[in-house]
């Protein structure tokens, strides 16, 4: 029997959670998700959906008027697709393990860490082998990326923007990357699930560019965008012949995810742009004082988060077991997530999908109590 720890991420949530239930004033810094409902006119078309007949089994690759939708959507970020080169899947999450699924037999996927926390267990459950490439002082580069391919390195897992950090790489960083990438030719699984969530400019895709679309698989999806993460929908860009392997896995898999909820994110994609730039400025607004609230706690640093809805605190002058110290945080009054959930010993990861009141209140207790090292 294979023995698979839980997300560590959700884990900390529920511990949170369950401690302010009792009456313990927690600030929550550890989300991730927006702390914002789904839009109502998104509600109203799942309602529609329902009073429509949209409650059959969709098809396995997802409805047809919302691939249209999701063409619509990332070509306006220069990714050019067709419907039949899309597959919507049970949330992001999902799709990037399909994947995986599909090209990992017991080949090595280079993960840049710091890495979301699921991507090396997603690996290792299809019988591969994560090989972690250390980026936590630097972005990923075409020498850090070469040194690490060897004959078994099958796949590249690139989170741009990135979840735990905020980072975005540049066009021209992905332009030095997809040169080592095609000299090799490898895969990329480029997980874009933030990429409506950015500040000073967008993320491109490295899908875009020259000789990569047929050995990229783009994920995305609208839980991020547009505060649907219990909806579960996400969606895989890839040349049509992979979307036909996806379609036969998630085919035995789980057939497709609620054709209610697909309506609801066509609804989404076509109508929600203003809602999406309404949340970004929010956020913008809140990246901004935790980068200044940061900013003032001495011996410490972050790369500037540009994307996304986290920033990646490095503590290490306090502290290497960051597990330990999320503990005394949580003791202390405040959430955050530890970098060893992210491969980064040493960095916790503060979520700034919180209002500012608790930023404040939850950045402050953090600061007392690395001063203080109560840990």
């Amino acid at each position: 029997m294979r023995e698979i720890i839980g997300s560590s991420t959700l884990g900390i949530l529920k511990k949170a959670k369950s401690l302010r239930e009792k009456g313990k004033d927690i600030a929550i810094l550890a989300l991730g998700e927006p702390d914002f409902d789904t839009p109502e006119f998104i509600k109203e078309a799942a309602k529609q959906a329902m009073d429509l007949g949209y409650t059959k089994y969709p098809p396995v690759e997802g409805l047809y008027e919302l691939r249209k939708a999701v063409v619509e959507w990332e070509k306006e970020r220069g990714l050019e697709y067709t419907p039949d080169e899309v597959i919507i899947t049970c949330g992001a999450k999902q799709g990037i393990f399909s994947v995986l699924f599909y090209l990992i037999e017991d080949e090595e996927v280079l993960i840049p860490s710091p890495y979301w926390v699921s991507y090396p267990k997603m690996v290792e459950l299809v019988g591969g082998t994560p090989v972690f490439l250390d980026t936590a002082k630097e972005k990923l580069t075409p020498e850090i990326l070469e040194k690490h391919i060897t004959e078994r390195t099958k796949v590249l897992i690139l989170n741009s923007p990135s979840n735990p950090s905020g980072v975005v790489y540049s066009l021209d960083e992905l332009e030095g990357i997809a040169e080592i990438i095609k000299k090799h030719d490898i895969f990329v699984i480029s997980d874009e699930i933030y990429s409506s969530i950015t500040y000073d400019g967008p993320a491109p895709s490295i899908g875009t560019i020259p000789g990569m679309k047929e050995r990229t698989f783009v994920v995305s999806g609208v839980s991020k965008a547009f505060a649907m993460t219990g909806w579960r929908v996400g969606w895989v860009l890839a040349p049509q012949h992979e979307i036909q392997a996806l379609k036969n896995i998630q085919s035995h898999m789980l057939t497709s995810t609620s054709s209610i909820s697909q309506y609801a994110a066509m609804v989404a994609l076509k109508k929600g742009k203003e809602s999406v730039r309404e949340m970004v400025e929010k956020f913008r607004k809140r990246r901004d004082l935790v980068v200044k609230l940061a900013g003032e706690i001495e011996n410490t640093s972050f790369p500037e988060p540009h994307g996304a809805f986290y920033l990646f605190l490095d503590v290490s002058y306090y502290t290497k077991n960051t597990a330990r110290l999320a503990e005394v945080l949580l003791e202390h009054g405040v959430a955050v997530v530890p970098g060893e959930a992210f491969g980064c010993p040493g960095y916790i990861r503060i979520s700034y999908a919180s209002s500012e009141e608790e930023i404040k209140k939850g950045m402050e207790r953090i600061k007392r109590c690395l001063y203080a090292r109560t840990f």
